[in-house]
């Protein structure tokens, strides 16, 4: 099996403009994203959760996400992007605790005073082994990494962790979200939905976009092809069930979306996944 692109990526981004991560966000590698100043409303999966400086999100992987501005446009950040390869030295079951933030329900660690100071002086340090990549600069990030894993991993062992609460501000959009999530499979529409929740479409539309930063259509397509690639490299069914069993009404169909999320066709992604 071909291994993703991606192993282990660190960047500090700053911004100062309004921005909107690009629709369609999913992949196979894990995400740890540190929010230096500014305040930011993150959509992982079928919840929004509004972050200050100093939170800690965590993202596993093939989870749809994206980030939206909150009040204030300008914003700082820490992404560190990283797959299971990138820790195959780890024992299972130091793996398993490693990766015990994306597992768990409370993705959002605020920290302050001493937390802070330790996350920040670990991030900062992992900027500087990728910036000058002195020899054996892997290996110390690999150290540094598997480090503030095991700090999360404490905090939430330590109920330290911040408790979940999504934005409230439209309640019955997650409603909806969580409709879509469980129900990917059968026939929806924008006239299906606003009729069984009693939303009207204008609004519905309007709402959902403010609320996950996809359109309805977004959003369903992204849920139905991550099934769909789940289902190419983890079955051998034929193309055409696989279509079908995500909620596609035709495989030319099907095929049209996938690329369109994806960038590859259902066999390039399948033949990525084979020896």
């Amino acid at each position: 099996m071909i291994e993703p692109m991606i192993r282990y990526e660190i960047e500090r981004f700053r911004r100062d403009r309004p921005y909107t991560m690009p629709a369609n966000h999913f992949h196979d590698h894990y995400e740890i994203y540190y929010l230096l100043s500014g305040k930011r409303y993150y959509f992982i999966q079928d919840r929004s959760y509004f972050i200050q400086e100093g939170d800690l999100v965590f993202i596993d992987r093939n989870k749809l996400h994206k980030t939206l501005d909150a009040d204030i446009a300008a914003h700082e950040r820490i992404l560190v992007s990283f797959n299971d390869r990138w820790l195959h030295d780890l024992s299972q079951p130091s793996k398993e605790l490693a990766l015990a933030a994306f597992r768990d329900k409370q993705r959002i660690f605020s920290l302050k005073g001493a937390n802070r100071m330790f996350a920040e002086n670990v991030l900062f340090t992992l900027l500087r082994e990728q910036q000058h990549k002195q020899i054996g600069w892997e290996l110390s990030s690999q150290a540094l990494l598997t480090q503030l894993l095991v700090f999360c991993t404490r905090l939430i062992d330590s109920q330290e962790a911040t408790d979940e609460q999504p934005q409230a501000s439209h309640p019955k959009i997650f409603e909806i979200v969580a409709y879509i999530n469980e129900h990917y499979q059968t026939r929806l529409s924008l006239a299906t939905i606003s009729d069984k929740f009693h939303i009207s479409p204008s609004y519905f539309c309007r709402s959902f976009k403010v609320t996950t930063g996809f359109s309805f259509v977004e959003y369903l397509n992204s849920v139905r092809v991550r099934e769909a690639q789940r289902l190419l490299r983890e079955t051998k069914m034929k193309v055409i069930d696989i279509a079908e069993q995500a909620g596609f009404e035709s495989v030319a169909h099907f095929g049209r979306v996938f690329k369109q999320v994806t960038s590859q066709t259902p066999m390039a992604c399948r033949k990525m996944t084979r020896v």
